[in-house]
C-alpha cells in the first residue's frame, strides 16, 4: 500500500480536503482519509487529479516558434509541407517524445493525441501517459478518399492489436470538413459506430472553413477548387454539413467550435457531443473566441486542450485554462466561468469526453491514482484560496510530481535530437 499526503486535496467531484492522505494499492485509489499523527505532510502541497489534455498533436512539438507569423491556412500548408517533405520518422519520434516529456513535467497524465504517423503512436504507447490516439485521415479527391478508406480497413485493426492497452485506446480522426470528403465522413461514421471506435476531429474552427462550406469561396476554396469541384456540400455551415454525413451518430469529440452559431450549438447539444476548447491556438490564428458560455448554458460538455506546440506554443494546461477563463470574461463582459468549472474542464470533463471518466478524472476510491502534486504557498487558510491560486497562478513549473497508476513518472527528450530538427528546418 502506497500513501500520498498533502496539505490540500481537490477530488473535483467532492469538496476539497485539508491534510488528508490517499491510500493506493496496485495503482488504484483505495481510500482518502485524514492524515495520521505519525505521517509527514509537506507544507505548501496540493494534489489534484492528473490533468487531461483533450486535444493535441504531440508529433509537432519540435515545430514550435517556426511559423508564428503565418495566418491559419498558410500555416496549415506550411506545416503539411514540412511534415511530409522535410521530416523523417526519426524526427517525428523525437518531436513526439519532446511533447510527452512536456506533458509529464506539467502534470498531464492523459492526452488525446492526433497524428497520421505510426511512429507517433509507437512513442505514445511506450510512454507513461494514458489516453486516446486518434489516427488522422485525409481524403479530398475521390481516389484519395477511397485509398484512405481501404487503408482504414486494412491498417486500423493492426494498430489496435499492436498498440491498444489498458492505458491507451486507438481512435480515428477524419481531420476536418475541408480535408475529408463527405462520403468518407459517411463511411467512417457508420464504421466507427458499428465498431465502437472513438472519433475526434476539428470542426467550425476558422472563418475560411465556413466560407468554403457555406459559400464556396475564400482561400480554402481557391486552393481546392479543382480537387474538390465534385463535392456535394450538405449544409450551410460546417456543423450542418457534417450532421448530414451521419458522423455525429458516433458521438465524436469535436475540437474548436469557434465559428459555431446558435443553430450549430443546438445540433451539438441534441447529439450530446463533447467539445474540446483550445483558446490559445484559436487566438493565435485570430479565429475568434469560442462561445463557451452558450455551450455550457445548453449543457454541452466542454473540456480543454492545448492543441499542438506548433500553434500554441506550450503544452501547459494551467496556462491554457487560465487563458480560457479570462478570454470568456472578455468575450461576455462579465464572469462566465467559475474556478471550480475550470478545474473540472481540465480533469473530469476531459475524462468524460474521452470516455475514461470511470477510470480517471477525479480522486475517488476505485479510480486509477493519476495525480498531479503541486507546490503552493503555505499561508493559505481556506480551500477557496488554494483553488483560486491553482486557477490564477499555477503553471506547469509548479508541478512537483506527476503520478500515473500510483507511480511517480518521468519522461525525457534529447536536446541534441531536437536541435537537429531545428537545424534541418532553418
Amino acid at each position: 500500500m502506497n500513501t500520498v499526503t498533502a496539505e490540500w486535496i481537490f477530488p473535483v467531484t467532492a469538496p476539497a480536503l485539508h491534510r488528508h492522505a490517499i491510500e493506493i494499492q496496485n495503482g488504484i485509489i483505495q481510500k482518502i482519509r485524514p492524515i495520521l499523527t505519525n505521517e509527514e505532510c509537506i507544507p505548501g502541497s496540493c494534489i489534484i487529479p492528473g490533468l487531461i489534455n483533450a486535444h493535441t498533436h504531440l508529433a509537432y512539438t519540435a515545430l514550435r516558434n517556426l511559423f508564428d507569423d503565418l495566418s491559419f491556412f498558410p500555416w496549415i500548408r506550411k506545416l503539411t509541407e514540412v511534415k511530409y517533405q522535410k521530416l523523417n520518422e526519426e524526427d517525428i519520434a523525437t518531436s513526439t517524445r519532446l511533447g510527452i516529456a512536456e506533458c509529464v513535467r506539467g502534470g498531464i497524465t492523459t492526452v488525446a493525441d492526433l497524428c497520421d504517423f505510426e511512429v507517433g503512436l509507437q512513442e505514445l504507447s511506450a510512454s507513461p501517459l494514458r489516453g486516446t490516439f486518434y489516427w488522422e485521415v485525409f481524403g479530398v479527391e475521390k481516389q484519395q478518399a477511397e485509398e484512405s478508406w481501404k487503408r482504414i480497413q486494412e491498417y486500423f485493426p493492426k494498430l489496435v492489436s499492436t498498440y491498444s492497452s489498458s492505458r491507451l485506446q486507438i481512435g480515428i480522426s477524419p481531420h476536418a470538413c475541408f480535408t475529408v470528403r463527405p462520403e468518407l465522413y459517411q463511411q467512417i461514421g457508420k464504421w466507427a459506430l458499428a465498431n465502437n471506435v472513438p472519433v475526434s476531429f476539428h470542426a467550425a474552427e476558422s472563418k475560411e472553413e465556413e466560407q468554403f462550406i457555406g459559400q464556396r469561396s475564400g482561400p480554402i476554396q481557391d486552393f481546392l477548387q479543382k480537387r474538390a469541384a465534385d463535392w456535394k456540400i450538405l449544409g450551410k455551415t460546417s456543423i450542418s454539413h457534417l450532421r448530414e454525413t451521419g458522423i455525429f451518430e458516433a458521438k465524436p469529440l469535436l475540437v474548436h467550435l469557434v465559428q459555431a452559431n446558435e443553430s450549430d450549438l443546438d445540433v451539438i447539444k441534441n447529439y450530446d457531443i463533447p467539445v474540446a476548447h483550445c483558446p490559445k491556438s484559436n487566438a493565435k490564428f485570430a479565429h475568434g473566441i469560442a462561445p463557451v458560455g452558450p455551450m455550457l448554458d445548453r449543457g454541452i460538455r466542454v473540456c480543454i486542450g492545448t492543441d499542438s506546440a506548433a500553434s500554441n506554443n506550450r503544452l501547459d494546461m494551467f496556462e491554457e485554462a487560465r487563458f480560457a477563463f479570462l478570454q470568456q470574461r472578455a468575450r461576455e463582459g462579465e464572469p462566465v466561468l467559475t474556478e471550480q468549472q475550470i478545474l473540472e474542464m481540465i480533469t473530469i470533463k476531459g475524462a468524460e469526453a474521452l470516455r475514461l471518466d470511470k477510470l480517471v478524472g477525479s480522486i475517488e476510491s476505485g479510480k486509477h491514482a493519476d495525480l498531479a502534486v503541486l507546490n503552493i504557498p503555505p499561508y493559505y487558510k481556506s480551500a477557496s484560496q488554494v483553488l483560486h491560486h491553482v486557477v490564477h497562478n499555477v503553471t506547469s513549473a509548479d508541478v512537483r510530481n506527476t503520478i500515473i497508476n500510483g507511480e511517480l513518472v518521468t519522461a525525457t527528450a534529447s536536446d541534441s535530437d531536437v536541435a537537429r530538427i531545428y537545424t534541418k528546418l532553418i
